[in-house]
């Protein structure tokens, strides 16, 4: 039996891996009246907590402040959040707002659940409001503000919008509640139904923007009827100041500019701002209502107005200066707003809410003045996590995530981060790039291939990932599609498989020219298109074994399966090839079909998503694969002997991950690191000795967070120091898990070999 979590604890330290704090997309931000702490909102994990004095952020929600069946296992949600869009992951906190009058009282909504907190954040309880489509990370909406937000004088009287799923009032903190009769939202441009904006008047009256048809108003507050009150039929933001005014920014349904976007509502008369050009986002000062800023959607423009919006000055050449974030101080990188908020105690202080955390600035009284945006992000991890690799002789970790491609992780630090340009540009900091796949050559330490995505291509770097420079796209393509994997054996033999259905190609002179590329074939079939058929998909279907040069696996799946997995399309090549000669030429087929062990059932069929595919450092021959979807309890660790002549199951179940570590010392075999299941119990386990004995379980919470494992390839065992790994989540970027030093001596002298094993973990059901 594997020990208990509070056992493995103590031999085992666990801490954020160092790279760039921010990321991601944090989506609003919300401080207490009395200044004593702040709260954000992202899109893809949940939310931030920060008290005033405090070093850094910590997450809002946690093991230790919510109710056990919040997180273990986590409701699935994902019917109720995708009902309305059909996309998105919807991991992050769609709002969050502190009670004006009252800070310890806290309303967010995560995982399609409205949360309440009475003690300033320490705890949080599920509210009476079932389940509704709080669409976190969907569509432009993810970041229109606010949605929640709370009686100023009254804690108990809230007002909840949803996407399209109705909008919600009550007077008793939402223990019970009624749905508002207003129409519905309506889609936006990218087919996600618009949020309904919500916000409560100085004076108890209560707005409701409807996303399709425009503002509604209830002048004596949630028990009053709710009377159209015109204004833009679409917003992003609503903000009401403290004279009263409503200021509402219009939001696009295409391309087309809007010349005066900010909409004001004062004294009974609609205006339009002049010079207000795609304004997206507006704060209104608590300390003037006249006191006006308000920036476009990407941040081209940002202006101030003393007047209330009648005229106004552009800010003019605003940087970033120093901050938290190394990788974003004293730089020129873009900011992207998705929430500006004036300080309720500092005059002339502005906070923004943006793509890579957040930020303020002190105006400055003059506009020949610059302003300096200063972020504030330590303790803010907000990065989707995508793949890494390590190797032996090398301490320096690449460890990949969206929007900013590779950081390279040392034992204290980063030197940040890189990624491939385009071909015919150079490196621009504002990039977004995706890392999607790596892999490194066997006969050069430094060099490694790199699938980066948006603004990135695919590249190779001989620096180990410090820079990168692009590789020519194969013949008749204008340029690589995006997503996909890699797989190198040596600087010069290379295969790439092309995401969103593309096809797969080799090359052994470096492929530096499209002529270079040249098609896979199996079976008859050149070339061979769709077993990777989206970009985002973490598919992991090639494998180069290190230790032959030329030699590569490749698992094939068919798109389209009968119930039976009968090929549906004509084209029956599923299954695992390999091939001897760099991928030129015939290859053989190993296995055809599903991989299971023999005499397995129920594992699932058509293992097309997120899945692995790796050989064994060191092992000629021997590789490990899983399906990586982490649903069915019959899917295990495979462990292929002779090119997958022969199939064993490992004990290690219904994993999103797996990957080698540094072998113990005297061990014969790689550490094998996963994210899975063993014995009914999931969490993040290390097997030192082949699974001759149960793996052992690291934590069921790795960093105590309550975030999705990263599927696919967000594991990775360190190479170079024994019992060290990192472990990527789906919007909390990577931790790093360190075997203490009494822990690791225990295991060097508990498994001092590991010999090959004929079913290593015996056949009982750890499922």
């Amino acid at each position: 039996m594997a020990k208990t979590e509070k056992d493995a604890a103590s031999d085992w330290h666990i801490a954020p891996a160092p790279i760039g704090a921010g990321g991601g997309f944090v989506t609003g931000v919300d401080i207490a009246s009395d200044g004593s702490f702040m709260v954000c909102n992202t899109d893809v994990f949940n939310g931030y907590i920060r008290h005033a004095g405090e070093a850094q952020w910590r997450h809002l929600l946690r093991q230790d402040n919510l109710a056990e069946a919040d997180y273990d296992p986590r409701p699935d949600n994902r019917s109720v959040l995708r009902a309305k869009a059909g996309n998105g992951a919807n991991n992050g906190t769609y709002c969050t707002r502190i009670a004006p009058s009252d800070p310890r009282v806290i309303y967010t909504a995560w995982n399609a659940f409205l949360y309440r907190s009475t003690d300033a954040g320490r705890s949080f309880r599920r509210t009476a409001l079932p389940p509704k489509a709080f669409l976190s990370d969907t569509g432009p909406s993810r970041r229109f503000n606010r949605s929640i937000d709370v009686h100023p004088r009254d804690p108990g009287l809230v007002i909840a919008g949803t996407n399209g799923d109705g909008c919600y009032v009550s007077d008793d903190g939402f223990a019970t509640f009624r749905r508002l009769e207003i129409p519905d939202t309506g889609k936006d441009y990218s087919g996600t139904p618009g949020r309904y904006l919500v916000a409560w008047g100085g004076d108890g009256s209560a707005w409701v923007h409807v996303f399709g048809t425009g503002l509604f108003h209830a002048p004596t507050g949630i028990a009053g009827q709710f009377l159209f009150a015109g204004g833009p039929a679409t917003a992003s933001c609503l903000v009401i100041g403290r004279d009263g005014a409503v200021h509402v920014c219009e939001f696009r349904t295409s391309a087309a500019q809007i010349p005066d976007a900010l909409h004001i509502l004062r004294d009974g008369r609609w205006r339009r701002a002049p010079g207000t050009k795609n304004a997206d986002q507006v704060a209104v000062s608590p300390f003037d209502p006249q006191h006006l800023v308000w920036a476009n959607e990407n941040s081209g423009q940002w202006w101030q107005s003393r007047d209330g919006g009648t005229t106004s000055v552009d800010f003019g050449n605003e940087r970033r200066a120093a901050g938290e974030s190394a990788w974003l101080s004293d730089s020129g990188k873009a900011v992207y707003p998705a929430q500006i908020l004036f300080d309720p105690l500092r005059e002339g202080r502005l906070w923004i809410a943006e793509g890579v955390g957040i930020n303020y600035c002190d105006l400055p009284a003059t506009p020949a003045q610059p302003i300096l945006f200063h972020d504030m992000n330590a303790g803010i991890s907000e990065f989707v996590a995508t793949c890494g690799l390590t190797a032996p002789g090398n301490a320096t970790a690449l460890l990949g995530v969206m929007d900013k491609g590779l950081w390279r992780v040392g034992a204290e630090g980063n030197d940040g981060w890189s990624y491939s340009p385009l071909p015919g540009r150079s490196v621009n900091r504002s990039a977004v790039a995706h890392l999607r796949s790596i892999d490194n050559a066997a006969d050069d330490p430094a060099f490694v291939v790199g699938l980066f995505q948006q603004d990135g291509s695919n590249g190779w770097s001989e620096d180990w990932g410090r820079t990168f420079t692009a590789l020519a796209p194969p013949p008749g393509q204008a340029s690589w599609l995006p997503g996909g994997d890699c797989a190198v054996s040596t600087r010069g033999n290379i295969i790439i498989a092309q995401g969103n259905s593309g096809s797969a190609w080799w090359t052994k002179n470096g492929g530096l020219r499209p002529e270079d590329w040249h098609p896979i074939a199996f079976g008859g079939y050149s070339p061979v298109t769709a077993w990777i058929n989206a970009y985002y998909v973490h598919r992991d279907c090639l494998a180069a074994d290190k230790t032959r040069p030329g030699v590569f696996a490749a698992l094939v799946n068919n798109i389209y399966k009968r119930p039976n997995n009968a090929d549906a399309i004509g084209r029956d090549i599923a299954g695992l090839w390999v091939n001897r000669n760099g991928g030129e030429g015939d290859w053989e087929q190993r296995v055809k079909g599903t991989l299971a062990p023999r005499g397995a059932r129920h594992h699932t069929l058509s293992q097309f998503w997120q899945a692995r595919l790796a050989y064994v450092p060191g092992h000629s021959g021997e590789l490990l694969y899983a399906n990586c979807e982490g649903g069915n309890a019959h899917d295990q660790l495979m462990w292929l002997k002779d090119d997958g002549a022969e199939i064993v199951g490992l004990p290690a179940y219904r994993l999103r991950a797996f990957d080698f570590g540094m072998a113990a010392p005297g061990a014969a075999r790689p550490a094998v690191y996963f994210y899975g299941t063993f014995d009914k119990v999931q969490g993040l386990y290390a097997s030192f000795d082949w699974f001759a004995t149960d793996p052992v379980l690291i934590s069921r919470f790795p960093n105590n967070s309550i975030d999705y494992v990263s599927a696919g390839l967000g594991l990775v065992g360190d190479m170079n120091r024994f019992g060290r790994c990192y472990l990527g989540f789906g919007g909390n970027g990577w931790v790093r898990a360190d075997l203490r030093s009494a822990a690791r001596q225990s295991a060097a002298t508990q498994y001092p070999s590991s010999p090959a094993m004929a079913h290593p973990g015996g056949r009982r059901d750890h499922g």
